[in-house]
């Protein structure tokens, strides 16, 4: 493991997938760490399907991402790991299958919400369809 990308949505399974890598880099200490957060492409309809207003949405949506990686790059730099966080728009599992080719990362790091098995059978997990999706191996942190 050299490149890992970690999903993080601020929610505290996402930040046990955190925890999870600063205990890990211990043993490797030359992990080079993206942090991806997903925000879902704004959606308009009508008169509206461009322009500024589309244009302030984006843009709020990105800034809202890049809040939220500013949390889990602090709990990193608390523990004396630098990272580097990016902010797509986009479907989430998509996005997360295009940054591990776009950074080269050979693993992907997330945490689970810990839904039923029912829950998971009937709605599926994003963590369910990264399994599927990517071509590198997925670590699930329960």
């Amino acid at each position: 493991m050299k490149k890992v990308l970690v999903p993080f949505d601020g929610s505290e399974s996402a930040k046990r997938a955190l925890l999870y890598l600063v205990e890990f880099v211990k043993q490797v200490p030359d992990l080079e760490v993206h942090l991806l957060n997903v925000q879902g492409h704004p959606i308009m309809y009508g008169d509206y399907v461009a322009g500024p207003m589309l244009e302030t949405l984006v843009n709020a949506a990105r800034e809202h991402g890049r809040k939220i990686n500013a949390k889990g790059l602090e709990l990193l730099r608390a523990h004396g790991l630098e990272a580097s966080a990016h902010e797509e728009l986009g479907e989430t599992v998509g996005e997360i299958a295009k940054a591990v080719s776009l950074f080269g990362c050979d693993t992907v790091v997330m945490g689970t919400r810990g839904m039923s098995n029912f829950s998971n059978l009937v709605m599926g997990s994003v963590a369910t369809r990264v399994v599927h999706e990517v071509t590198v191996p997925v670590l699930l942190v329960k």
